[in-house]
């Protein structure tokens, strides 16, 4: 026990002399680390958002109580009777949207803040600036998010919301946690949102099936009760933190090839140690207990700083990613990422796997059988790639396609970045014949870097064709789906509206937006339908674009022989929900239902939910309540649009945002689908960065090894500035090379991504475009800063004298 002791002590005292090596371990291990446990935590914390009540309440939330489908609210009466029943953990939300007097709209949600005087509420709500003197102020104060009264600019705390024609000013405190959200009273929300008592829903807490039964025949037909894990976010958002997963996953092996070189330095600079340490008589055992003893103490620091970076990378990004979430995805929740010991144990046990993977690479013998299997491997990797090519048809399916894809080009790039080395070059330069057998002695040493910008630059390049074909098929998408002039969205009277602005001269057709919420039964489960409608004729829907790339025709909305009418419905109900053309569905919202032939299907990239498009007249005879969103108009050609939208916004006293114009319209929806691939960017640049750093490390690495071959060479005569030339040219052609083979990398896994992932994970399809100018740019760009990193460990040992780099030996 004292040998081990002391040993520990040793190691010890050898990073306090090398206090680089220990930073370099750290951020090795921590870096891949803090990318997985981000998007863990994002992912965690989203599914545990209704461990606590609107209000903050350490509560957990197991049910909601929401109006029937076709109502949008529900009676303040419903609350009494519910508690009268005995329920007394149910609790009011009321939600809407205010304007304060700088034409800002803000979301608003008023709960009941008396909870606050008679629950204890969690660190969040407690913890928070927002001490209240008396029960007049908690009732009358806004809390806010502070990252939101920053991007509101609110110095002097108070806020002036408008109502109708007056303003009113409140106080405004700070409370961790509400996102895009403003918090109030519900009394307060029922004045300023002017809702006359009624009521958005109403959450549950610690519902039981047994009190659940009981509680759904007391509500009968008045309104749904609903599971909390049963809301539409978890559904619709699953691909996409499936996909970051996915991508943080290959971030944490980009790291892995990092903390390997690093590991590697640290291991080589204590060579000489160790064998001093053996030679004064440590027993091999008690070596080897101190070592296992100081990898796991490093590995689970490394993990803990690695949760805490993952954390504030995490909460970095929430508001953004939660105001994506929630266009796109109906998030109902905000939320605050948390150190959570799953996350530190997730990249403790990362860690563990690339130490025991370090050890087992300095076994001669695994190195053996792995130069023979290298061929077996690429037939493998072949066979398993064609294979799923031809089968994949689920997530895991297409992203183990992209595994195989990655280990295909795993396999190939060694040899061939070794045969640039060992094919005949066109000169007897010596100090070149010298540099090609440097560089295949070096390759296996610098293995771990070229792999992890291989992948790094492939994943990159992949994720970019997706992007840039997603944003290409986007702006055709919205070129022809957002085809009217002007929208017109007024706050009521819409039907006499449109008949007013059907008479002006300058409009050629008035158009219309209904949507009415439904359900479809499936043989798995119950689906959410949006029915929407544009106008009464298929003329209305030639914005539309079906999946034969036609305009839909009068047709698809005629009834068949039976009476049932025709409807068309989006991608996303083919590949997401089985759907298929000439199914008869029936549409049910509450008593009243809907049943329509599926004549054809349409492009609807943007929406993953089940979207099914009728003629008004379908929908009025349905009996379905819908919602009237505005109208579109299509105006006459030579037209002024901007006239004729300042001409409307004077006659019917609109504003600038109820009367939008076509292209400011497209703006909106690029921005929000622009907001989708935020995240993946930001994980791109990181991953990337940390294959850049990886590069230097491992340059840094090599720098021991190189000490006594060009201590000969510049004693046989060779200058420093030559050697520095031939080492900037091994280095640049090794990050040609793996850059260059990058690119086909990348294309495919675009490929797999367009083809696999998008229409199983999303729902789309789309053609495959690929920017070659931008392409080419970003190589350059990356393999100068590659160059860069890989430089300055090289410039650094060139320049060292040959008395000192002999000294070193």
């Amino acid at each position: 026990m004292a040998e081990l002791k002391l040993i520990l002590i040793t190691y010890m005292q050898f990073y306090r002399r090398h206090v680089g090596l220990l930073l370099l371990f750290f951020i090795g291990f921590s870096l891949g680390a803090a990318l997985l446990t981000a998007i863990q935590g994002l992912n965690l914390e989203a599914g545990k958002r209704y461990q606590q009540t609107t209000a903050l309440i350490a509560n957990p939330v197991t049910h909601f109580i929401r109006p029937v489908l076709g109502e949008n609210r529900l009676p303040n009466s419903m609350w009494s009777r519910i508690r009268a029943a005995g329920f007394t953990q149910v609790q009011p939300v009321l939600e809407g949207v205010i304007e304060t007097d700088k034409q800002q709209k803000l979301a608003l949600r008023g709960v009941n803040l008396l909870q606050w005087l008679t629950q204890n509420t969690d660190s969040s709500a407690s913890t928070a600036n927002n001490s209240y003197s008396g029960f007049e102020q908690l009732l009358n104060t806004v809390y806010i998010d502070p990252k939101l009264m920053q991007r509101l600019n609110l110095k002097n705390s108070r806020i002036n919301i408008k109502m109708g024609d007056a303003t009113r000013t409140l106080t405004v405190s700070e409370l961790q946690g509400l996102g895009m959200t403003m918090l109030v009273d519900i009394s307060l929300a029922d004045k300023l949102l002017r809702a006359n008592g009624v009521i958005s829903y109403f959450e549950v807490s610690g519902l039981n099936s047994k009190q659940a039964a009981k509680l759904n025949a007391l509500l009968g037909e008045q309104a749904r009760l609903e599971a909390a894990q049963e809301q539409a976010f978890d559904a619709l958002s699953e691909a996409f933190f499936f996909n970051l997963q996915a991508l943080a996953l290959l971030g944490y092996v980009v790291g892995a090839f990092l903390s390997f070189n690093a590991i590697k330095l640290a291991y080589n600079a204590r060579a000489h140690l160790q064998q001093q340490m053996w030679v004064l008589g440590c027993q091999r055992s008690a070596l080897i207990k101190a070592l296992a003893i100081e990898l796991t103490l490093l590995s689970f620091f490394a993990a803990v700083l690695g949760a805490i970076l993952g954390a504030a990378l995490a909460n970095a990004l929430v508001m953004d990613v939660s105001a994506t979430l929630r266009g796109l995805y109906q998030l109902d929740r905000s939320f605050v990422v948390n150190l959570d010991s799953s996350m530190v144990a997730s990249g403790f046990t990362l860690n563990i796997f690339v130490l025991l993977g370090f050890l087992a690479s300095q076994s001669a013998r695994l190195n053996t059988v792995l130069a023979r299997i290298k061929w077996p491997m690429l037939m493998l990797a072949i066979t398993a790639t064609s294979y799923l090519a031809l089968t994949a048809n689920t997530k895991m399916g297409a992203l183990l396609l992209c595994v195989c894809v990655l280990l295909l080009f795993f396999v190939v790039t060694p040899p061939i970045v070794k045969a640039v080395f060992k094919l005949p070059w066109p000169t007897q330069n010596p100090i070149i014949q010298w540099l090609k057998a440097d560089s295949i002695v070096q390759l296996p040493a610098l293995l771990s870097s070229v792999l992890a910008i291989l992948m790094a630059m492939g994943a990159a390049v992949g994720m970019q064709i997706m992007v840039g074909s997603f944003s290409d098929t986007l702006d055709t998408h919205l070129e022809k789906r957002l085809s009217a002039d002007l929208y017109v969205r007024p706050d009521q009277n819409i039907q006499a509206l449109g008949t007013k602005l059907t008479e002006l001269p300058e409009v050629e057709k008035v158009g219309v937006y209904w949507s009415a919420n439904s359900e479809l039964k499936t043989p798995k489960t119950m689906v959410a339908v949006d029915v929407m409608a544009f106008g009464a004729t298929a003329s209305y829907n030639q914005h539309l674009t079906l999946l034969n790339n036609k305009a839909p025709t009068s047709t698809v909305f005629e009834k068949n022989k039976n009476g049932i009418v025709g409807c068309l419905v989006n991608e996303p109900a083919l590949l997401q929900y089985s759907l298929a053309v000439g199914d008869i569905i029936t549409l049910r919202q509450h008593i009243n239902k809907l049943t329509c032939q599926v004549r054809a299907a349409y492009y609807d990239y943007g929406e993953q939910g089940l979207n099914v498009v009728v003629t008004t007249t379908a929908l009025l005879n349905s009996s379905l309540s819908y919602t009237e969103y505005g109208l579109s108009l299509w105006l006459k050609p030579n037209s002024d649009v901007d006239a004729i939208a300042e001409y409307i916004q004077k006659q019917y006293q609109l504003d600038s945002q109820q009367v939008i114009a076509n292209q400011q319209f497209k703006r909106f929806a690029k921005q929000l689908f622009g907001k989708t691939f935020y995240v993946t960017q930001a994980l791109n640049i990181f991953i990337m960065l940390i294959a850049l750093f990886g590069m230097w490390v491992s340059f840094l690495t090599l720098g021991r090894g190189q000490l006594q071959p060009m201590a000969v060479l510049q004693t046989l005569g060779v200058t420093q500035l030559q050697l520095l030339g031939a080492k900037i040219l091994q280095a640049a052609l090794i990050i040609l090379t793996t850059l260059l083979l990058a690119i086909p990398l990348g294309l495919c896994l675009g490929w797999v991504l367009l083809t696999y992932v998008m229409p199983i994970a999303f729902g789309w399809t789309m053609a495959m475009t690929v920017n070659w100018l931008q392409l080419g740019g970003f190589t350059v760009l990356i393999f100068i800063l590659a160059l860069f990193v890989s430089a300055l460990p090289l410039i650094k040992l060139t320049r060292s004298a040959v008395a000192d780099n002999v000294a070193k030996l």
